[in-house]
């Protein structure tokens, strides 16, 4: 609609002549900006979809007995009386509304104070008071893509979203949302809120909110959802969003207080504002390329939703906790905890460092604890997709409430994970049996091998583990070997770690392993990692494998393959880490990140292997391959598919190997980094060249209080252990490398 053909309908339907038209920007209607001779100024909406009008209808209504201090856009009845017109001619088919104009300057114009955050707050709280006095069953019934209940259609317009990265904590907070807010939401006050108080809704002047507009997304719902939407756009454009957002709480508090459950809701209500707003401005780049407006805040809302990911729920509610009711101290202390754990638990299950952490919450790499810290995991391999990955977790959700039983009966998980899963592996590992934990995988192989083979003895490498059962502990070095340990069984034959290292006296060694294996005819099996973890992340000699396997095969044993931490894409190149040796064994062992911490485990043999092994005394676990794992299991395997993962694990690897290298030219007590994809290890050693214990122990317990949690291993413990969740960004990478820097730095002076 041209701008004479807009003066006409006005001087016609509303008795306004307008002198000026100016169009303005807007999301899915047209608006203008009218200035009369008189001089008084309107504000003109156009809408082609004419069921809107009841709606629109309503919402004039609603404003019409709104009374407050602030400026208020306030409807212009037509000559007809009518607060909405509908046109239909040849050049325009559609309705019309005129509002009056409300003069100020938009808060995402200026650089407010505190006391503007304060402001909008209190006056939040007043506007609420004023529309509880409405009611309104048109807008209560009202469901679409900017009502933050509409979590299903957000779902659906996820996959807009290009970013891996911002998809899957769009995913995380989409869940939590459900199942925190959702399920409480009828314990919430509720009534007919603005729903959309972002920064250009909201008018300010130097320190006081002056006027709200744009009340054409009014909804019915709980009261906090308004409060969280002008908490996010306080913030979203700070670097501090707790200490705004709670300025602009406590001024809403201190005119309507808030129930304990709404301060515990805020952090996830904000969230799925922000949510909303990167899915559908994700949807809208896509169907409406040439509108710029639908992605005017894409870019901060989505650096405030991951730095919320990071902040977690704990902290926030500290903060809103502590600006609206006394904090609450009643938590037992680090000691406390311990001695409560002590008195039901051995202390031979030991804590990790110097400091316990205890904690309460955990999201994709990051865990919190009881404090509201937030500590990055750059160590725990078990979550492989990430803590509580939103897709396994509504898996097991689902399959909960569904069935789980044993395999003894007939369900139909069983299968499609098991296809799912076999067809990772080359074709000749066929078969699957599945168990509760790489432990019980291990422990299973053994068996098979020596049921197969009739023979008893194992061959193992230096420094190995492979579980905690009895003959996980007979066939690990790492456990046999140690001060502590019952020392090498009879039928063990343990061959030496050879890494890159030792390849110049590869040639001279190998007569002398062979000799090794020799003494032992009684060999039924092999069994090693590619990347020893417990030895300290440390890759075996490019073709050492394929000489064991061809020398274990000739004497009848069979060759396992430990995947149980290196496996499901972790190392990059492969799926598989035996892959980088170009072996193919005759069993694998996976456990750790195959459920992404629901307790897994499997053996992974040729048909003949399990064929011959059905010949005997029959196997059965009661919770391997349920149905609830089953669908885990085949959860984590779609997500390293769809969020590309293993490629991820490449490219991130060797970024992080590249920052290591060059944190070894600064500090001399880097002797050597190394790995493959997100498995690396970083070995310390002193001036001397001995290994540093010590400084491996003070760094790890310095990153741990910066908030960046690693580990330590190897023989001696001198070896930094990184093995974060598949999810680990370069932008972590980077802050363990300057943490690691300053570490270094602080030990050395």
């Amino acid at each position: 609609m041209n701008s004479e053909y807009l003066k006409s309908y006005l001087a016609n339907y509303f008795d306004l002549n307008a002198l000026k038209v100016e169009e303005l920007n807007g999301y899915d209607n047209k608006n203008f900006r009218i200035q009369t001779e008189k001089g008084a100024q309107f504000i003109v909406k156009t809408y082609t979809d004419t069921s809107l009008k009841t709606l629109l209808e309503e919402e004039s209504r609603i404003l019409s007995q709104l009374r407050l201090k602030i400026d208020l856009p306030v409807p212009r009845k037509s000559r007809n009386e009518q607060w909405i017109e509908l046109v239909d001619d040849t050049h325009f088919k559609g309705l019309i509304r005129v509002l009056t104009y409300v003069a100020g300057s938009f808060l995402a114009d200026t650089s407010p104070s505190l006391q503007t955050a304060n402001s909008i707050g209190h006056q939040t709280a007043l506007l609420h008071q004023e529309l509880s006095t409405i009611q309104s069953g048109i807008v209560s019934q009202r469901h679409w893509n900017w009502h933050l209940n509409a979590s299903k259609l957000l779902k659906s317009k996820m996959h807009f979203i290009a970013d891996f990265e911002v998809r899957r904590a769009v995913h995380f907070f989409i869940h939590c949302f459900e199942q925190y807010v959702m399920t409480q939401k009828e314990d919430l006050p509720s009534g007919l809120i603005h729903n959309d108080l972002n920064e250009y809704n909201l008018l300010v002047d130097a320190h006081q909110l002056t006027g709200i507009i744009d009340f054409g997304d009014i909804a019915y719902g709980p009261r906090i959802y308004d409060l969280s939407i002008a908490m996010v756009y306080i913030a979203y454009d700070k670097e501090d969003y707790l200490s705004w957002s709670t300025t602009l709480l406590k001024g809403y508090f201190d005119q309507a207080p808030l129930s304990q459950l709404e301060l515990e809701l805020l952090y996830y209500v904000m969230a799925m504002r922000l949510c909303a707003s990167i899915c559908n401005s994700a949807e809208a780049k896509v169907t409406q390329p040439e509108n710029e407006y639908t992605g005017v805040s894409e870019e901060r809302a989505i650096k405030m939703l991951l730095r919320w990911l990071e902040i977690g729920p704990i902290k926030a509610l500290q903060h809103y906790t502590n600006c609206t009711y006394s904090a609450n101290t009643s938590s037992l202390s680090i000691n406390e905890k311990l001695e409560e754990r002590h008195r039901f638990l051995s202390k031979t299950l030991s804590v990790s460092y110097e400091q316990p952490l205890y904690l309460k919450r955990a999201a994709l790499q990051y865990m919190h604890d009881y404090k509201g810290n937030t500590f990055l995991d750059a160590y725990n391999n078990i979550p492989h997709v990430g803590h509580n990955h939103p897709k396994v977790v509504e898996a097991a959700q689902k399959q909960m409430l569904k069935l789980n039983t044993n395999t003894r009966y007939l369900y139909d998980e069983l299968a499609a994970y098991a296809q799912d899963l076999l067809s990772h592996f080359p074709p000749t590992l066929n078969k699957v049996f599945f168990v509760n934990s790489g432990s019980e995988a291990s422990d299973l192989a053994i068996r098979i091998a020596r049921f197969c083979s009739d023979k008893k003895g194992v061959a193992v490498v230096e420094h190995g583990y492979h579980g905690h059962t009895q003959t996980g502990i007979e066939i690990s070095d790492y456990k046999f070997n140690h001060p502590k340990g019952l020392g090498q069984a009879d039928h063990i034959v343990k061959l030496p770690l050879l890494a890159e290292q030792h390849r110049p006296y590869f040639s001279n060694r190998w007569p002398e392993i062979e000799k090794q294996m020799e003494q032992s005819m009684d060999i039924a099996a092999f069994i090693s990692e590619s990347i020893l973890g417990c030895a300290g992340q440390v890759p075996l000699l490019d073709g050492y494998l394929p000489k064991i396997y061809e020398q274990i095969r000739k004497r009848g044993g069979y060759c396992i393959a430990d995947e149980v931490q290196t496996g499901f894409g972790r190392v990059g190149t492969h799926f598989w880490a035996f892959q980088l040796q170009n072996v193919i064994p005759d069993m694998v062992v996976i456990g750790k990140p195959m459920g992404n911490g629901h307790p897994m485990g499997a053996v992974i043999c040729t048909t003949e292997l399990s064929d011959t092994f059905s010949e005997g005394v029959e196997f059965f676990s009661s919770f391997g391959g349920n149905p609830v794992s089953c669908v885990i299991g085949k959860a984590v395997l779609e997500v390293i598919a769809e969020e590309e993962f293993q490629q991820q694990a490449l490219q991130n690897g060797n970024y992080y190997l590249k920052c290591l290298d060059e944190l070894k030219q600064i500090h001399g007590g880097i002797h050597e980094s190394r790995g493959s994809g997100l498995f690396i290890g970083v070995e310390l050693r002193d001036a001397l060249g001995k290994e540093d214990t010590k400084g491996a122990n003070f760094v790890k317990n310095f990153l741990r209080n910066e908030g960046v949690l690693i580990s330590t291993d190897g023989p001696l413990n001198n070896v930094l252990k990184s093995k974060p969740p598949m999810c680990f960004t370069k932008e972590n990478i980077d802050r363990v490398i300057s943490t690691l820097d300053l570490a270094l730095h602080q030990y050395r002076h």
